[in-house]
């Protein structure tokens, strides 16, 4: 019963995460029971305490692994419905372009944790997870992770302000952002970041 269950709902190589798992006609005890035996026949792999995955066999590797940045995005940031979180510091920096630095530890915004940050290991990453001014939704989440660029691009940007702007600016328009998504998120904005998107004329690149 689990087995189908887990094929149909997750497939290969798809984080399962054990908490998570709620089968109807199956307690949570008998759940567990059958994860463990399905890890036991080589069904399930355990990818770290409570995460398993179903390998995918390949001819040159064997098994298949799980790839250690989808696991920490399934968990804090955003699963096959719905978004809950969002990455930020060096990590989204990195993604925009501002620096060629990688972080050593992930920083992520996320629904899934209720303090203003602490440090978790998920596998051998370690990951800063802190809870949001609001909560982070597939509407939104978009938008607030760029206004934290915005407040933190000076901290860890590695060009000129010039140049830096300008990929700001390029951001803006790519993502298609709209003056009614940000009003959504108003509650949110820093004064620092709400000074910036002014005297960095990104205010007027946002759509009506």
């Amino acid at each position: 019963m689990l087995k189908s269950y887990l094929m149909e709902n997750y497939g290969y190589n798809e984080p399962i995460f054990l908490n998570d798992l709620s089968v109807k006609g199956m307690s949570e005890n008998a759940i567990r029971q059958a994860v463990k035996r399905l890890t036991t026949n080589g069904f399930l792999c355990r990818y770290d305490n409570g995460i398993y995955y179903i390998p995918q066999n390949s001819g040159v590797l064997g098994k298949s692994y799980l790839d250690p940045l989808l696991v920490i995005m399934r968990k804090y940031v955003k699963n096959n419905s719905e978004t809950y979180g969002y990455t930020t510091g060096i990590f989204f920096a990195n993604q925009l372009g501002l620096t060629t630095q990688m972080p050593a530890v992930i920083e992520i915004v996320t629904n899934k944790e209720s303090t203003n940050g602490r440090v978790v290991t998920v596998g051998k990453q370690k990951v800063r997870i802190k809870k949001p001014a609001i909560t982070i939704s597939d509407s939104n989440a978009d938008i607030l992770q760029f206004l934290d660029g915005i407040n933190q691009s000076e901290i860890y940007t590695e060009l000129p302000r010039k140049e830096m702007i300008k990929i700001m600016l390029a951001y803006v328009r790519k993502m298609h952002f709209t003056k009614e998504q940000l009003a959504g998120v108003s509650s949110a904005m820093t004064g620092t970041t709400a000074k910036r998107l002014i005297e960095w004329g990104m205010i007027y690149e946002f759509a009506l």
